[in-house]
């Protein structure tokens, strides 16, 4: 029987494909970034591969320096700095070839260019061709980018050991072609010059290199630090021509509305670790060594010429807008020591400082106010400035916030200084010692065991008859009966409270105080005033820890008095504080 052939059926072309199942948003976008690394990896590879090798650049500099017909390949060398630059802000690290790539692109970069300074190629002079004219300017110009590309590197924000090299690098680099530009491109060979505009341009770099969002952060700037360390506190000149052309650089920075705070911060850096010179021994200054041999010496070791410019640096700085009061509590605490007496007229400083006082008053920041007076002090005593306020204003800070805070020991440090002058009258003597007396009643024990001895010293120191009487009243029974305290508290002007009529009572109140350190302390004022002042080091850095470690250290003799009842517990229905739950 024939079997009946059939043709396979065929799917009809109305009926849709059964659809594949799609990739995932996850899947696509890991794909794309995958492919995203891939094609970035293979430009860097690309990148890397069009680098010279090390014996390609030795190779280089040898020709250019060989004929003037391969200055050409300079700009090849250059181009290959900048690739280094892109591939390391690229990549936010640096592998060890590209290290020992970018180390010798910038020697040799340097080799090749101070050639051409010492044969005086990068400067235009008077009666040579228009051809050799075009060839220096252009020498000049490549000799300008190649500075560039070494400033580039300090502006990569990220760190690594290997980054910190190349910048370091650069910066010694700087340095060697700012010595033999003064060497050999001053007006004529052997002539004093220093190469100021070069200098300017290194400095004003240095000052605005970094990040202005952490300028906060105690993060050391180690280009900075390195300049400091091993080329502005080392040599004179470098030191002198800082101050000379900082103001110059204010200038520049102003017109760009940043960095203020960026160049103060490193200004105070610069002026705190140490003396800009031996005031002693300011003579000296002529056997320090010079970076540039041949710095022009009758300008640059004259004490007046630096201290002019010193002056106008520091001036130009606490002018500048945007500081904050960190910026300006920086600059306060070095005034005394590190800045005062380079002035050649101190009496500059009075805006600043009474403008820094008026701050901390208004900003209760009671730290900004004292370091302030101390620089005003500084002033009065050193210079007779006459500044007729400041006992006044020194009263101001004495609120009852004081003795809480943790800047009180340095306070009580200053005040010892400022109330140390026998000239004062027994009326704000007397204004401050009761003022005091009256803020340890709200105070923490180790507020008061700063004021106790503080005023015992005062008091001893002054030796005021009428001060005396505030501890040893001479009054009657009867008068003591209806003593109503006459101490106005109000009172802004220390000659003006009635303090001098009034008795610190305060401290007797202290007798009774609950710590035993205090109500101890105390009684030195029930003896005769026979003993030592005391040394107020041993009291100012006083803490509730210590506080309570010298209870804890302590030995008893005996038994210790307890309660005769002993109790399970303290809080529930049968406990010890049973009568007081609500």
């Amino acid at each position: 029987m024939a079997v009946k052939k059939t043709k396979p059926q065929v799917a009809s072309k109305n009926i849709k494909s059964v659809p594949q199942p799609e990739k995932s948003l996850k899947d696509t976008k890991k794909t794309v970034l995958n492919q995203s690394k891939k094609a970035k990896k293979q430009k860097q590879d690309e990148r890397f591969s069009s680098l010279y090798s090390l014996s390609e650049i030795e190779e280089t500099r040898k020709s250019i320096l060989e004929s003037p017909k391969n200055y050409n390949k300079i700009v090849k060398l250059l181009s290959n700095l900048q690739t280094i630059n892109s591939i390391i802000v690229d990549n936010k690290d640096v592998n060890s070839n590209l290290l020992t790539l970018s180390r010798s692109l910038i020697h040799n970069l340097y080799e090749i260019f101070s050639q051409f300074i010492s044969q005086r190629l990068i400067k235009v002079f008077k009666g040579i061709s228009e051809q050799e004219e075009t060839v220096r300017k252009w020498l000049a110009s490549k000799y300008d980018t190649f500075q560039n590309e070494l400033y580039s590197f300090w502006s990569i924000p990220f760190f690594t050991e290997a980054i910190a090299t190349i910048k370091i690098d650069s910066l010694e680099t700087f340095m060697k072609l700012i010595k033999d530009e003064g060497k050999f491109l001053g007006p004529s060979l052997g002539e004093q010059y220093f190469p100021t505009l070069r200098y300017r341009y290194v400095l004003s770099k240095l000052l605005t290199a970094a990040n202005i969002e952490n300028i906060d952060e105690d993060n050391s700037d180690y280009v900075f630090s390195e300049f400091k360390d091993n080329y502005f506190e080392k040599y004179w000149d470098l030191k002198f021509y800082f101050f000379s052309e900082f103001q110059n650089i204010i200038n520049e920075i102003t017109k760009s509305g940043n960095y203020h705070r960026l160049v103060f911060n490193k200004l105070v850096t610069l002026t705190k670790s140490s003396p800009v010179y031996d005031i002693e021994n300011k003579d000296q200054i002529v056997e320090l060594p010079l970076w540039v041999e041949q710095a022009p010496q009758n300008t640059m070791y004259s004490i007046n010429n630096f201290r002019l410019n010193f002056e106008k640096s520091w001036i130009g700085a606490l002018n500048l807008k945007g500081l904050t009061k960190l910026e300006y509590s920086s600059a306060l605490s070095i005034l005394h020591k590190r800045i005062i007496p380079f002035f050649s007229e101190a009496q500059k400083l009075m805006d600043f400082l009474t403008a820094s006082y008026t701050l901390g008053i208004q900003t209760k920041d009671i730290l900004l106010s004292i370091l302030a007076l101390n620089g005003l002090w500084e002033l009065m005593k050193s210079y007779n400035l006459d500044y007729p306020n400041f006992y006044t204003n020194l009263y101001a800070i004495l609120t009852p916030d004081l003795l809480h805070l943790k800047e009180k020991s340095r306070f009580f440090r200053l005040l010892d200084l400022f109330m140390s002058s026998t000239h004062l009258s027994a009326s704000i003597v007397a204004s401050f010692i009761k003022r005091l007396a009256r803020l340890s009643l709200t105070a923490p024990p180790s507020g008061i065991v700063c004021v106790i001895p503080f005023l015992y010293n005062l008091i001893r120191k002054h030796g005021h008859t009428t001060c005396m009487l505030l501890i040893h009243s001479t009054t009657s029974s009867e008068e003591d009966a209806v003593y109503e305290d006459p101490f106005d508290e109000n009172e802004t002007d220390p000659s003006k409270t009635e303090a001098i009529g009034s008795s610190i009572w305060e401290l007797e109140a202290m007798s009774n105080h609950y710590h035993p350190n205090v109500s101890a302390l105390v009684k030195i004022f029930s003896q005769q005033f026979t003993k030592y002042s005391y040394n107020m080091e041993d009291f100012l850095d006083w803490s509730y820890t210590k506080l309570l470690d010298a209870e804890m250290a302590k030995r008893f003799k005996g038994d210790l008095g307890v309660e005769f009842e002993k109790w399970s517990s303290m809080f529930d229905e049968e406990g010890y504080m049973s009568e007081y739950l609500y």
